[in-house]
């Protein structure tokens, strides 16, 4: 059998394949399995052990060098195409692949792509969940929802290099803090963050560090700016894997709803979520697990008028005193 697997972005989505993609392998051993993505998602999937190509569309080109791409595409004869993102980009490139059999999401005016659309939720479930539902017409089911990224030896190493660098030190508590996001229901205030740090600074002796992406510097100094501690110093911006290497040396994350937090995820670290609009029952894995979430919802989150809402409660208003007590119990339960 010859697959092709698309889920362009972003980084958490592509994140939550990663548990569909296993349980292809294990179902199909002697397949050929392609993935289709954009960079920087790929990094994703670079030393991932269960695919046989990684493919990049060519997102800023041309027309024609589309086109060129197109074709390569309809050439390999897949058998078979599963489509996790189902924007229109995708469906017509499900469409357009030839494959004798497609299958994707039944989002309304895109089910034509495919030979199988598969009925949304009507129900909360974690996103990895969701994309597993698209294996049904395969025949393939798994409970199995972990997260996978790995990192090579060569980050492994630029981690712990990295670390010592800035002065870490074994036996005190490392924490990693990312109170970034480029969608402004997900930003916690910056005075919250700050509280909490300070906390684990002078209450748990931590050695913190923030991360952040290009461009989401500004959310770090606004944190900064509140604290009465220093953290430790920056580390910058590594690249994905790099990043997912460092946060394996953590002993516990705590931030916003974003893809660092899948990260940290797939690094088996306990994490903790702070959740504005989005569901965190979507983005946090189910069960009695390490992996825990903090959101409210001031009576609108399931009639959101975003962008139209101006007063976005649902993340401004989160009690800093409840995320305190989840991180505390956290700590508690999984770290001290």
């Amino acid at each position: 059998m010859n697959l092709l697997l698309i889920q362009l972005r972003r980084i958490g989505d592509v994140m939550m394949t990663t548990p569909a993609v296993r349980a292809l392998r294990k179902a199909f051993p002697e397949a050929s399995i392609s993935f289709l993505t954009e960079s920087p998602s790929d990094q994703v999937y670079k030393n991932n052990p269960h695919l046989d190509q990684l493919l990049l569309y060519p997102k800023n080109n041309s027309i024609l060098d589309r086109l060129k791409f197109y074709r390569r595409i309809r050439s390999q004869n897949y058998d078979c195409v599963i489509d996790f993102q189902g924007n229109p980009r995708t469906a017509l490139l499900s469409r357009i692949s030839g494959s004798g059999y497609r299958i994707g999401f039944d989002f309304k005016g895109r089910s034509w792509c495919y030979h199988r659309a598969i009925g949304l939720p009507t129900d909360s479930k974690y996103s990895a969940q969701h994309k597993m539902n698209l294996l049904e017409p395969l025949g393939v089911e798994s409970s199995d929802l972990d997260l996978e990224m790995e990192s090579s030896t060569e980050d492994q190493a630029y981690a712990e290099k990295l670390l010592k660098s800035v002065g870490s030190q074994a036996g005190k508590l490392q924490v990693s803090v990312s109170p970034v996001s480029r969608q402004p229901y997900k930003v916690w205030p910056a005075q919250h963050f700050a509280k909490l740090s300070d906390w684990l600074i002078e209450s748990q002796g931590a050695q913190l560090y923030f991360l952040y992406g290009p461009g989401e510097e500004h959310f770090i100094e606004s944190v900064k700016k509140e604290m009465n501690n220093d953290p430790m110093p920056d580390v910058g911006i590594p690249d994905l894997l790099q990043t997912r290497a460092l946060l394996g040396k953590m002993d516990i994350h705590f931030g916003n709803d974003n893809g660092l937090r899948h990260l940290a995820i797939a690094a088996g670290i306990p994490t903790l979520g702070i959740f504005g609009k989005p569901s965190a029952v979507s983005w946090t894995p189910p069960g009695p697990t390490q992996h825990r979430s903090v959101e409210y919802d001031p009576g609108c989150k399931q009639s959101c008028t975003y962008p139209e809402c101006e007063h976005l409660s649902c993340i401004r208003d989160v009690p800093v005193d409840e995320v305190h007590q989840a991180l505390k119990k956290l700590l508690n339960d999984h770290v001290l």
